[in-house]
């Protein structure tokens, strides 16, 4: 898996969604670690943070494809 950083939203119940950068393998245990709850730590490229999985609702893993223009 590459080090490249994903830019990743994780929505939260009654929040707003937590931005981070995360390479492809924290994603990985991010989204592995989903089903049992509780908590977990996810390091991000500038913070570290205490997630607690049962109030994560999405994650959205934006795509990095080049946009010109307005509108696109």
């Amino acid at each position: 898996m590459s080090d490249d950083k994903l830019r990743v939203s994780i929505g939260l119940d009654s929040a707003p969604p937590l931005s981070v950068r995360l390479t492809a393998a924290q994603l990985k245990t991010l989204q592995d670690a989903l089903p049992g709850g509780g908590w977990t730590d996810v390091e991000g490229e500038d913070a570290q943070v205490h997630l607690n999985l049962d109030k994560v609702v999405f994650i959205r893993i934006d795509k990095d494809e080049p946009k010109i223009g307005f509108g696109l």
